[in-house]
């Protein structure tokens, strides 16, 4: 199994989104689970395995070295461009991990994101593998602690105005997918 297949498989992972007790399980003891859950996945004793979960407040990319692709939830147009540049210019990869809302502020002047939002990198490695968790599974007539905020408009995460600034084209909205 490939990083892109194992990113792929998680992201689409029910178990992953509905079961708490097995989520916990992947958060306590990653390599444990993840050789549970997908057998066909080899990895080295010495790679370590870092989980991240998207929030209101924060998101995550993750680039994969050797394969040519970038791996988050959802992301503007003009922020995948960049990112398509970044896998084949190590330098900008580089500025990217270490400041990237600085760097996304200099490449994309138009790009807005709110103070308190955080942006990460993280590139996986022979040594390294960083993966999203999928998003945890609402009942389908309950609204998240997000929707609540926006719907009384207190919203202060990732929402509509992440990406542009207030009052500009509507928010581009896409499904998970990798971009090659």
């Amino acid at each position: 199994m490939t990083q892109q297949q194992l990113l792929e498989a998680l992201a689409r992972s029910e178990s992953f989104s509905r079961d708490f007790a097995l989520r916990n399980a992947l958060i306590a003891n990653p390599k444990t689970i993840l050789h549970q859950t997908f057998p066909s996945l080899a990895l080295g004793e010495n790679v370590r395995a870092h989980l991240h979960e998207d929030t209101a407040q924060e998101m995550h990319i993750i680039m994969v070295a050797g394969e040519d692709l970038v791996f988050s939830d959802a992301l503007e147009t003009a922020v995948e461009q960049v990112l398509d540049k970044a896998v084949g210019e190590p330098d900008l990869r580089k500025r990217l991990m270490a400041d990237p809302k600085g760097t996304l502020a200099t490449l994309l002047p138009d790009f807005y994101v709110p103070e308190d939002f955080r942006i990460y990198f993280h590139e996986n490695s022979t040594e390294e593998i960083h993966l999203l968790l999928p998003p945890l599974a609402q009942a389908e007539d309950e609204l998240s602690e997000a929707e609540l905020d926006a719907v009384a408009g207190g919203s202060r995460g990732r929402g509509p105005h992440i990406g542009r600034k207030r009052g500009g084209k509507a928010p581009h909205c896409r499904s998970q997918k990798f971009r090659r």
